[in-house]
This record gives C-alpha cells, sequence and structure tokens, in this order.
C-alpha cells in the first residue's frame, strides 16, 4: 500500500481575490457610480467591476464616461459578483430591492459607513479613487455602449 502524506501550507490569496476587498468596491460603486438613492442593477456592477480588473478596461469605460467612445469591446461578468452581494446583504451593508422592475441593489447607512472608516484609513485609495473618477454613468449610455460591441 501507498503511504501518501500531505504537506499543507498556506497559499497568500492576491487581496484582489479576497470577498473584503470585492465587498468595498461593491460598495465604492454604489456610492461613487450611482446617483441617490444609491442603487444600480447587477449590468452596471459588472461593468465597472471588469474596468478594475485592468488598466485598459478603465480606461475603455473613462472614455465611455467621457464621450470620447460609444462603444465598448467584449467584456466579461465578475464570477462572484453575486457571493458578494449576498455577502454585503447578510452583513447589512446593502440590501436587494426591485426597482423600475428590475432587480437592484442599494447601499445602506452601514455600508457608507463602512466606506468612509475605509477612506478615513486611506485603504484601496486608488481603486476608490478609479470609481470616483469613472463616476456615474447613465444606464442609457451603458446600454448604448452595451450594444455597440468592437473586437478593437
Amino acid at each position: 500500500m501507498i503511504d501518501v502524506k500531505l504537506d499543507i501550507k498556506a497559499i497568500p490569496v492576491p487581496l484582489i481575490y479576497q470577498p473584503i476587498y470585492k465587498i468595498i468596491m461593491l460598495l465604492a460603486i454604489l456610492k461613487f457610480g450611482t446617483a441617490r438613492p444609491y442603487n444600480s442593477t447587477f449590468l452596471k456592477l459588472h461593468l465597472y467591476m471588469w474596468a478594475l480588473r485592468s488598466e485598459d478596461n478603465y480606461q475603455i469605460l473613462l472614455a465611455i464616461k467621457n464621450k470620447k467612445r460609444d462603444s465598448i469591446v467584449p467584456w466579461i461578468f465578475e464570477p462572484s459578483l453575486e457571493r458578494i452581494v449576498t455577502l454585503a446583504v447578510m452583513n447589512g451593508f446593502c440590501k436587494r430591492s426591485i426597482l423600475s422592475g428590475e432587480l437592484q441593489i442599494q447601499i445602506l447607512d452601514s455600508g457608507i459607513t463602512l466606506l468612509n472608516k475605509i477612506e478615513e484609513m486611506e485603504l484601496f485609495t486608488e481603486d476608490i479613487l478609479k470609481i470616483k473618477t469613472i463616476g456615474i454613468i447613465p444606464q442609457t449610455t451603458i446600454a448604448r455602449a452595451n450594444n455597440k460591441w468592437e473586437i478593437l
């Protein structure tokens, strides 16, 4: 018989893949990427999360925001977004609701408080600044750009 021994060692997970990072980015998108009452559709959340994946993606979304571009390259959804939203809802930072016939996520006061504390501690400043720079993109602009796909 073969004797198998496993030596379990901790494997560090990069910060951008950890749930707390993604929850903070979700809260930042809801606060700085949407108008009051700080709610968003899943499509918009996916698009902002996609923009945070790379500098190229960020520049594309920024160009759409600044009306220098009216189309988008093929982009992918954030695979963990549903889990992130569920964690944020379970911890009382967000809530799900049906608004205008669509499922939307809305930040709650406790989520705003947490985000303010994160900003005071100057954590995640680069990514939060990117979200602030993009700011609010109207849903109609996102839909129009999403209907015009470009490979290059």
